[in-house]
């Protein structure tokens, strides 16, 4: 069986679906089909698999290719070597991961010179396997040691010495005795951290550290991160302590042929374990735990990710948004209903200008003009002041403002990173750093998608020591997260930015930057089909991408939804079989199909089925609906304000594993360890993320401050 025919059953054992599906799948991909495309309009040929398992089978048949030829490798330089014994064969053979292999392979990797290596060149590896094997109770070792006496060895002393740098070299490649070895010091051994001599640790941030000890196969991956870091830090000590002695009592018996050869094996075991086994299993035991560590920090950072993106847009708001500031002033931001930028200004409310009738006038004349519904205030910097002076406006001008309008305080993430970037600055090249941050707050709050992806998704806040994880593991799934989630979405392909085309099935950058100058010179499109007339977009771009961009002014009613131009005849079949009208569609009869039935009797296929009946059911459906911002705790205006046994309101910003941090409105988040968000005693949380998402909102009890640290732990209530 050929690699490529063993990767697939790999892969498919590892998904736990059909090597069929697996290979159509990666037909497609082969081809050129994007993983949204073949997710949504290619499920007839992979069976329904979704986003995430069609990457996972690209990714998992790619690493097993890989996989296999590293074990090929391995195999033929130990079989050229004269090492490959049947054993050692099955055990890469039967290997699931590169590590697993590299780990078999570890002690076969003999430098150009070493003990062992430097006493085989003397001649004596027969006597080594002679001492490692004969069960003679009269064997004589001193007296077969005297052969090997020579110019270069003088003594029987010398021989016995470096024949057990050879026995050591041997054990020390025994993958049992390895995996024995590494098995004890896991389920047996602690992880033991301590702070190094002369360390600064200014906030204390590794506290907890300074004395610290676990056992091993029960650390959480969260402190295997810390530790880590710590250590980088040259803050902590990392230590692996484990019981030495039944591991010598075991491997001791292990080795036992002969009590006439007992004492030399014993001595050349503790030189094995000390010199060459010990230092090699912890240093794979080390990386293991920040191995999964990272793994697992990766996959919530990405979902912790996807919920933010997935956050609910606000539709019909005219925008007042605010970057709150003392001293600088508050720049202010107009935006419309559909986030265009309208006016800039700024005001002084606050110390130490205390410029108070004068700012009133600027945001009372701005509301009057462009009819804003909505306030926005960032949540940094003079937040809770900013947010007190619009509150008395509201109060005292309510009878004067026409229309209803309601203020929000809200994240301010990722605000900073935006208004600064090369984006921002192609954006709005003739505003200044705070000015496009004022933007921005309120564009995200409107569209969190649409400006979440300009900026570097590290620089979000989210997740737990992203810049300690595998980099490059890490940006591949946060952009994989936000791809998904923007064709899952798609966009207005009038209206879409740059930065969110680019993301779209089939395009990139340049064919976005494309689409936009297209849309400059010719106006709004009219119609799908005018997405061919744009530089650069051939038939395959077309396939892959149009039925994620949709046009809502379109004369072609399909334009404005999730059904593929590929599709349309089909649509015309379907609707022309229900007898629907397009224009006065009767859902009840949509809502009371039967798939199963309908597919054979139209002889279209039920994936297709499903996605042209949700379109005519909802045509321009949005997944996200309306939302909130910030709850707001009135009293509550600093760290000081907070008191042991208040009830909060907050808003959950990042989920990690060990917990929560939620927003109550000032500069200190609420942690909520995982052991506080019980409701009652009897319940077992297995992850934070199995209770709440980002963007939740909760009620919390405080049961911990520490003002000094900027600390404050909380429970759900």
């Amino acid at each position: 069986m050929s690699n490529v025919n063993i990767s697939i059953k790999n892969v498919a054992n590892k998904l736990q679906i059909k090597p069929e599906q697996v290979g159509a799948t990666l037909q497609l991909l082969n081809n050129g089909a994007t993983i949204p495309f073949i997710s949504r309009y290619r499920k007839n040929i992979t069976g329904g698999l979704d986003e995430e398992v069609i990457a996972k089978i690209n990714d998992y048949y790619v690493y097993d290719i890989e996989l296999l030829k590293r074990k090929e490798f391995i195999t033929n330089i130990l079989n050229e070597k004269g090492l490959l014994t049947e054993e050692l064969k099955n055990k890469i053979n039967d290997a699931f991961t590169k590590q697993e292999v590299e780990n078999i392979y570890e002690p076969f990797k003999i430098g150009k010179k070493t003990k062992a290596s430097e006493a085989i060149a003397l001649g004596l590896e027969p006597f080594a396997q002679e001492i490692m094997t004969n069960t003679d109770i009269n064997f004589d070792i001193y007296k077969e040691a005297k052969k090997y006496i020579s110019d270069k060895l003088k003594s029987v002393d010398e021989v016995i010495l470096q024949t057990k740098y050879i026995i050591a070299q041997i054990i020390s490649q025994d993958i049992d005795m390895r995996e024995y070895v590494k098995n004890n010091i896991y389920n047996f051994g602690i992880i033991e951290t301590k702070i190094k001599k002369n360390a600064i640790d200014e906030k204390q941030t590794f506290l907890k550290y300074y004395d610290y000890k676990e056992k091993i196969k029960y650390i959480p991956n969260h402190r295997i991160l810390a530790i880590n870091r710590g250590e980088e830090k040259k803050i902590l000590s990392y230590d692996l302590i484990f019981n030495e002695k039944p591991i010598l009592y075991f491997l001791r018996n292990k080795y036992f042929v002969n009590k006439r050869t007992a004492t030399i094996i014993n001595e050349s075991l503790d030189d094995s374990l000390k010199r060459l086994v010990y230092p090699s299993i912890i240093r794979e035991i080390k990386n293991d735990l920040f191995t999964k560590a990272s793994s697992e920090a990766i996959k919530l950072f990405a979902t912790n990710l996807e919920q933010m993106l997935l956050a609910p847009a606000v539709k019909n708001k005219r925008i007042l948004s605010i970057d709150p500031a003392y001293v600088n002033g508050c720049k202010i931001a107009i935006l419309n209903e559909h986030g265009d930028f309208l006016e800039k200004s700024i005001i002084y409310p606050n110390p130490p200008k205390n410029q108070i009738k004068e700012s009133e006038k600027i945001v009372t004349n701005l509301i009057d003009k462009y009819k804003i519904n909505l306030i926005l205030i960032g949540n940094g910097t003079a937040s809770r002041e900013t947010e007190n002076f619009i509150k008395n406006i509201l109060f005292e001008k309510e009878s004067q403002i026409k229309n209803k309008i309601e203020y929000l305080v809200v994240s301010e993430i990722g605000a900073s990173v935006y208004s600064a970037s090369e984006i921002a600055k192609e954006e709005f090249p003739h505003l200044n750093v705070e000015e496009r941050s004022a933007i921005n707050i309120g564009r995200k709050f409107q569209d969190p998608l649409n400006e979440l992806i300009k900026i570097d998704p590290k620089s979000i806040g989210i997740g737990q020591y992203q810049h300690d994880v595998n980099q490059k593991e890490l940006m591949k799934e946060l952009y994989f997260k936000i791809d998904k989630v923007v064709n899952i979405v798609g966009v207005d392909l009038n209206t879409a930015t740059k930065s969110i085309l680019s993301h779209i099935s089939g395009l990139n950058e340049k064919l976005a930057t494309n689409i936009i100058e297209y849309r400059k010179r010719n106006g709004k499109f009219e119609n799908r089909e005018e997405l061919k007339n744009v530089s650069g977009i051939n038939e395959k771009v077309y396939e892959q991408s149009i039925g994620f961009l949709r046009l809502f002014n379109s004369n072609i009613f399909y334009d404005k939804t999730n059904i593929h131009p590929e599709s349309y005849e089909n649509a015309n079949k379907l609707v022309k079989y229900l007898n629907i009208n397009l224009f006065h569609i009767d859902k009840d009869i949509l809502e009371n199909i039967k798939i199963e039935k309908l597919e054979k009797e139209i002889n279209i296929n039920q994936y297709e089925l499903k996605i042209i009946i949700d379109s005519l059911l909802n045509p321009g459906k949005d997944i996200r609906d309306d939302k909130k911002g910030f709850i707001l705790n009135e009293k509550i205006k600093t760290i000081d304000d907070i008191e042991l046994g208040s009830i909060v309101q907050g808003q959950v910003l990042n989920i990690t594993d060990f917990g929560v941090f939620v927003y109550i409105g000032i500069k200190q988040s609420v942690l909520i360890h995982i052991s506080k968000m019980k409701k009652n005693s009897n319940d077992f949380v297995t992850h934070p993320s199995s209770l709440v998402s980002v963007g939740d909102n909760l009620s919390i009890k405080i049961i911990d401050i520490e003002r000094d640290r900027d600390r404050i732990q909380g429970e759900i209530i």
